[in-house]
């Protein structure tokens, strides 16, 4: 077996899954690839960083974290002046947003640090070691972090506070389908012999054809595009575990208008490995990342079904100059690399505006936050065409 396909158990193990059950919705391939609990790409490989696939936020400098840590220290005030505070991260990564957002709050908001609960929600126990090692300085000092493998490991309304992400949703496995003139289809995957391919065929669940009527969204003929059903499932669960507090979710993708607009007729699901993108993914599988754009439409439509009411919704820029960002530039050279690591995160042709920032709130009163003082989007741009109950 060419050895371009990836890694060679998984790829044993696709081949017989697609022999037993026959073509498996491309979702179902995708799950395996990154999420196989012996051979998938998060569980084993997941590089992030300079050496890695991949850059995040966090990774590029440390005043995202300080940035956000900001912002979790202003939402504190309404969500809970006094008594403990409770701060969730899911999807870690290697733990620098983590080790940077602590040091930032004990240094900055100390009262806050000091009834701080820090929990991880990572379920590759690789990552949680990883996690751990970088964290190990902190937790030596008495800072209580506490990891889960998932949300479902939460009671329900257990947490007062924070439920963060960054760069966690667009990893989810998606359904791709492509419109023709007989309606929707749906992409699956089988095996030549030689390679992986794609079938399409009627849709595997109505959910499909449901996502984009309640869109108000007509793919035109030939456009493909991806429909990431378990975001919907995680935004309920994570509904589910807020007493009282703020969503806070990062992630590059865009409103439904936008997402599902003609100018994407591919689609947006690309592939990441050590520094370079492509398309194919059925190259390198288990050994590459795989990622699609997020709909922030839907995550505030189906949020708001299960008492998650949308804040506000911006871009990284906006946010992280809202929060104050200009002030860390000031006495710096303009060509350190402080500066441009600075720079990159505010982009308006990469990580400033492709990056957006959704947050959503529960048993509180809206609360003002300095990340949405400047607001890109026009009112109401989340749910442009899209029926909306309630």
């Amino acid at each position: 077996m060419a050895a371009e396909l990836g890694h060679p158990e998984l790829v044993q193990k696709l081949i017989a899954r697609i022999e037993r059950e026959g073509p498996i919705p491309f979702a179902n391939f995708m799950e395996m690839a990154l999420y196989d609990p012996e051979f998938g790409y998060y569980i084993r490989e997941a590089r992030i960083g300079a050496e890695g696939d991949y850059w995040t936020s966090p990774e590029v400098h440390r005043i995202f974290a300080e940035l956000v840590g900001r912002q979790m220290a202003q939402a504190a005030g309404v969500i809970a002046p006094d008594g403990p505070f409770t701060v969730i991260e899911i999807g870690a990564g290697n733990g620098t947003f983590a080790g940077n957002l602590l040091k930032a709050l004990k240094r900055e908001h100390p009262a806050l640090a000091e009834r701080l609960q820090y929990l991880i929600i990572e379920r590759s126990a690789a990552l949680r070691q990883r996690q751990r090692d970088y964290l190990g300085p902190l937790l030596q000092e008495g800072i209580p972090i506490r990891w889960l493998c998932d949300l479902a490991d939460l009671s329900s309304g257990a947490v007062s506070g924070v439920i963060f992400s960054n760069e966690l949703v667009d990893a989810f496995p998606v359904h791709r389908v492509v419109n023709r003139r007989v309606g929707l289809r749906e992409l699956f995957v089988s095996w030549s012999g030689h390679g992986f391919i794609e079938i399409e065929a009627p849709p595997g669940t109505p959910a499909l054809e449901q996502y984009f009527e309640r869109l108000g969204v007509r793919l035109e003929d030939g456009q493909q595009a991806e429909v990431n059903l378990e975001a919907l499932s995680w935004i309920r669960q994570v509904a589910a575990c807020l007493r009282k507090g703020i969503v806070l979710t990062i992630d590059y993708g865009h409103t439904a208008a936008d997402l599902y607009s003609p100018v994407r007729k591919a689609g947006t699901l690309l592939c990441y490995y050590r520094g370079t993108v492509c398309d194919n993914p059925y190259v390198r599988v288990g050994q590459q990342d795989m990622t699609a754009h997020v709909d922030f439409t839907s995550l505030a439509l189906t949020g708001q079904e299960v008492g998650l009411e949308v804040t506000g919704f911006t871009n990284q820029f906006h946010f992280l100059l809202g929060l104050g960002i200009e002030s860390a530039f000031r006495g710096l050279d303009a060509e350190s690399s402080d500066s441009e690591s600075m720079r990159r995160l505010l982009r308006p042709d990469g990580m400033g505006s492709t990056f957006k920032v959704l947050i959503q709130h529960k048993g509180v009163p809206a609360p003002a936050l300095d990340g949405l003082k400047s607001r890109p989007f026009v009112a109401d741009a989340l749910y442009a065409g899209a029926h909306r109950h309630g």
